[in-house]
Formats: C-alpha cells, sequence, structure tokens
C-alpha cells in the first residue's frame, strides 16, 4: 500500500471510530505504521475524529525525539511510539475515550465473553492499572505497551482504551467491537445474571468469526456508509 493511501485510511478511520462512540471533542488519535517501517502516521490535535481529512495526518519518525515532533503533535503521542518500537506485529494503533468501556475502566468488573462480538477478545483485554494520568512521557508510553503485551486491546484505568493491530482495518474492527461488547456486558448485566460463552466455544468461534478477509468487508462497508450519509466530505472521490 502507498503512504498516501495508508494516510486516507488512517483518515477514514477517524470518522468510522466517530460515528461508533468514540467521539469525545477533539481528543482521541489513529495512526499508522508506513511501509519503511521507521515513519509513523498520525491524526493531528485539534480536529475531532469526524471532520479528520489526509491533510490532518503529520508524518514522525519513530526514531526522533518527540519533544522535536511536528507541531500538532498529540500529547499522548507515545502510547503509539512505545507500542511500535515493542511490537514489530503492530501496523496500527489507536487511542480514545468511548462512553462504555471508559465507564467499564473506572470499576473492577470482569470482561466476559458473553457474544460473538466479544469472541474477537479471545485472549482477553489487557488492563493497565498505572496512575489515571496523561500519558505523555516515553517512560509512561513503555509501561502502557508493557501492559498490552501481546494483546490487541487495552483498559487504561480510569481514562480510555488502546487498541494496536496489525492493520487499520483490523485495528478499527477491534476498536468497535471492544466499545460494542462492553456496552452489551452493561445492558446483560441489567437484565439478569451474566452467561459467558465457554471458554472451548469462544476459542471454536474466533477463527470462523474474525476471519481475515472480514476486516476489510466491514470496512468498505463502512466507508460506502459514510459516503452514503454525506459524511466523505474532505475525502478524496471514489475512484
Amino acid at each position: 500500500m502507498s503512504d498516501e493511501a495508508l494516510i486516507e485510511q488512517v483518515a477514514w478511520a477517524c470518522r468510522i471510530l466517530a460515528t461508533q462512540g468514540y467521539e469525545d471533542l477533539t481528543l482521541g488519535h489513529v495512526s499508522a505504521r508506513g511501509g519503511d517501517e521507521r515513519t509513523m502516521y498520525i491524526k493531528r490535535k485539534g480536529v475531532a475524529l469526524g471532520e479528520v481529512t489526509p491533510d490532518d495526518v503529520l508524518a514522525v519518525d519513530l526514531e526522533d525525539d518527540l519533544s522535536e515532533a511536528p507541531d500538532g503533535m498529540h500529547l499522548e503521542a507515545v502510547l503509539h511510539t512505545e507500542v511500535y518500537r515493542r511490537r514489530d506485529d503492530v501496523r496500527c494503533v489507536l487511542h480514545g475515550h468511548p462512553p462504555y468501556a471508559t465507564a467499564f475502566s473506572a470499576t473492577d468488573a470482569k470482561f466476559e465473553h458473553l457474544t460473538h462480538d466479544g469472541v474477537l477478545f479471545a485472549d482477553g483485554v489487557a488492563v493497565f492499572d498505572g496512575a489515571p494520568d496523561l500519558i505523555i512521557d516515553a517512560q509512561q508510553g513503555r509501561d502502557v505497551a508493557e501492559a498490552l503485551g501481546g494483546r490487541s486491546a487495552l483498559l487504561l484505568r480510569n481514562h480510555g482504551v488502546l487498541v494496536a493491530e496489525r492493520s487499520v482495518a483490523w485495528a478499527t474492527v477491534t476498536g468497535v467491537l471492544l466499545e460494542r461488547s462492553i456496552q452489551l456486558q452493561s445492558i446483560a448485566t441489567t437484565l439478569g445474571p451474566l452467561r459467558p460463552i465457554p471458554e472451548g466455544w469462544v476459542e471454536r468461534l474466533h477463527p470462523r468469526k474474525y476471519q481475515e478477509a472480514f476486516a476489510d468487508e466491514y470496512w468498505d462497508a463502512w466507508v460506502r456508509g459514510l459516503r452514503r450519509n454525506g459524511l466523505g466530505f474532505g475525502m478524496p472521490e471514489e475512484v
């Protein structure tokens, strides 16, 4: 994929997430690792997720000191850089404050595999129990990356979520389904005792439900929906 196409994907991911509960003033950010393995493309600060265009995506050298990063860099960009430095498999990182997952992070509740959405997280959801602070220096970023480990999703206690995945499409799917899983768990909790999917079934369902090609199908549907609903403004026209 060209860098131009990757930058466009970062912008679309921001817009998709905005429609799926991640819009929060001008907060939240998505990044992707470039094909040269050392460039990070990340949404700039000062714009809401739902209005991001390719022109709002900054290029940053992962080997640079973020104190020398371009104007407009989010304070919490270390959440991205430190994950990329630790995980060669990660191509996209996102951070946001969706309401259900953020509220869940402020409790001692256990994430349960209640629905097919939750099956995506067969290996569980990590938790960062450090100070409920902004993550703005490299050591904090390393601590979060350590807490994430090899998983795809992490709850930042009293703060929000972090997702790290193999592509922009998969990170977007993971971010959306994390919020949806916790929303459904919240609803189920009000209706009666929880009945999680047995562990054996979680392991059996995961490869069927989340086949590699599915993320691109979901992605394309989201982009079509945004365009259909007039939310493709400022984005390149369809080819």
